[in-house]
């Protein structure tokens, strides 16, 4: 695969990502978030299990090691994001999990022992006085101030999802490195659910069709082949285009679920997309010098 294809390819897995936000929030309304998780990640390892189970027979040791890994880290990082986006607006939620797009950077500088770039800390410093402007807005919300902080928990382990990502992807098989992952997913947010107080089911035909939505769109395409694309591309290129997901989250929010835009909100978003930008521009200069 090319870069171009996969750069595509990452696109169109973060805008699908991005509608998760809205699916999942409404879905919480009568379902708790390890049940929704539960059902979604175990309904997707078995669909994509059927559909490549020839390619599963075929594992090998660094797909299912890397599948494993990553299923543990994702679980983390969807359970921070659930809980905190049971708590505050969606677009807010993906706007600041998204952040992962400078945490990246700022990861790799630290395990590399080299200074980041000054616009990273430039792009740094834009998201995080964005969160403080987005934090205000959701005072109104019951526990606004813990879903803040939930979704920055969410943020910092998403960055570490995505470089994680491309490690294990460099010497695996992508596609069995995806499903393995979701399999374990559903293992974990199941084992979760159970020790909490029980997996519960969609009841109406409205609900399954919402979670329907997160298996296939967001889960079986969205998750699944992520390590595809990055497979082709380094983390730091794959970070560059998380900034779909949170315009698509934002745009459904506000224009679907109604979520209001005070002049604080307007102010915090503005922020966090022009960090997004500004560091997309830089990782456009990075990925044509290769």
């Amino acid at each position: 695969m090319s870069k171009t294809k996969a750069a595509v390819l990452l696109i169109a897995v973060f805008a699908a990502r991005g509608t998760s936000f809205l699916f999942s929030k409404t879905l919480m309304r009568t379902l708790d978030p390890l049940s929704i998780l539960a059902v979604r990640f175990t309904l997707a390892f078995l669909l994509l299990a059927l559909v490549f189970c020839k390619r599963l027979r075929a594992w090998g040791r660094n797909s299912l090691r890397g599948g494993v890994i990553l299923g543990v880290l994702y679980t983390v990082c969807m359970v921070f994001e659930m809980f905190g986006l049971r708590l505050i607006d969606s677009g807010v939620s993906s706007l600041i999990e998204n952040m992962a797009i400078v945490l990246v950077p700022l990861y790799a500088a630290v395990l590399t022992h080299t200074p980041p770039r000054r616009k990273t800390m430039l792009c740094a410093l834009l998201s995080v006085l964005g969160v403080a402007f987005l934090s205000l807005t959701q005072g109104q919300n019951v526990g606004g101030g813990a879903g803040i902080l939930l979704a920055v928990l969410a943020a910092l382990t998403y960055g570490v999802c995505i470089l994680a990502t491309e490690k294990v992807s460099r010497d695996a098989d992508p596609i069995t490195v995806g499903i393995v992952q979701l399999g374990t997913m559903g293992a974990l947010s199941l084992a979760l659910s159970l020790f909490t107080g029980g997996c519960a089911l969609p009841r109406t035909g409205s609900e399954w069709l919402m979670l329907m939505s997160l298996v296939l769109v967001c889960s079986c395409f969205g998750f699944a082949f992520q390590p595809l694309g990055q497979k082709y591309l380094p983390a730091e290129a794959a970070a560059v285009f998380t900034v779909i997901n949170p315009l698509t989250a934002s745009v459904l929010g506000i224009a679907v679920a109604g979520e209001s835009v005070s002049p604080a909100k307007f102010a915090g978003y503005a922020l966090i997309i022009t960090a997004l930008l500004l560091y997309n521009m830089h990782g456009r200069k990075r990925i044509s010098a290769k």
